[in-house]
């Protein structure tokens, strides 16, 4: 009785997955990618020319049975990024104030500059190269965050004037 085996681990004792297995696996990463591309195709065009194809991407993605009108997901109102500003607006400001801290404080551009200093006073070269890319990343962070910023507080105009409409026109 020989057995003849044709795998590259031959002898080892390790256990290959099952075709069916990886195939499944293939098959369920296509499956959500397409769902969320799908998604996202009507969205753009809603937001691309705004006439009809915005109330027929609405009435796609809506909720079927008519609950959960007040959530704004699904319906291109903004009304879910608006309520989302303050907090955003918190989270970018603490970034910020972190990056921009002393040499104290943790997370911030000072403190990784003083951490490279002393690495390459010690002479530990591979530590001060981790450290000097790690503060190259914090120090592009600082333009990325403030750009960040500015682009959010033209959201929270929008948000303003968007309220301002609905609230005047409706009273």
């Amino acid at each position: 009785m020989s057995q003849t085996s044709h795998s590259f681990l031959e002898g080892s004792t390790t256990m290959q997955r099952p075709k069916t297995a990886r195939v499944a696996g293939v098959l369920a990463g296509v499956a959500l990618a397409g769902s969320l591309l799908s998604a996202a195709a009507p969205a753009n065009a809603a937001d691309s020319d705004g006439s009809s194809t915005a109330s027929s991407a609405t009435a796609a993605h809506g909720p079927a049975d008519g609950k959960d009108k007040d959530k704004g997901s699904g319906k291109g109102n903004g009304k879910g990024l608006c309520a989302r500003v303050p907090e955003l607006e918190k989270r970018i400001n603490r970034a910020l104030d972190r990056l921009n801290g002393d040499a104290h404080t943790r997370g911030s551009i000072a403190r990784m500059e003083q951490r490279v200093k002393n690495a390459r006073a010690k002479h530990h070269e591979e530590v001060a190269t981790f450290l000097q890319d790690r503060l190259t990343h914090r120090k592009e962070m600082r333009p990325f965050l403030t750009r960040e910023l500015t682009d959010l507080k033209a959201v929270a105009t929008w948000c303003a004037k968007r309220d301002d409409a609905k609230g005047g026109s409706g009273s």
